[in-house]
């Protein structure tokens, strides 16, 4: 029995979905690595040079923290 040509368009789709989806998936893993590695590089120079004290930190919704 043949499979219809409609499923087999179907199934062609659902694996180029699929693809693009593992793709998109190691895009979102190595991004989040990178962020990773880079903000740890920046708290581990920030420890050596001893500027920290002298940075001014942005909280709050608005940009300040609300006391």
């Amino acid at each position: 029995m043949s499979v219809p040509w409609i499923l087999r368009r179907l199934l062609a789709l659902y694996a180029d979905k699929e693809q693009e989806l593992r793709e998109a998936s190691t895009r979102v893993t190595l991004t989040i690595s990178r962020y990773c590695d880079t903000s740890r590089e920046i708290q581990e120079e920030i420890g050596r040079n001893r500027f920290a004290q002298y940075l001014i930190y942005d909280r709050g919704e608005n940009g300040h923290e609300e006391d």
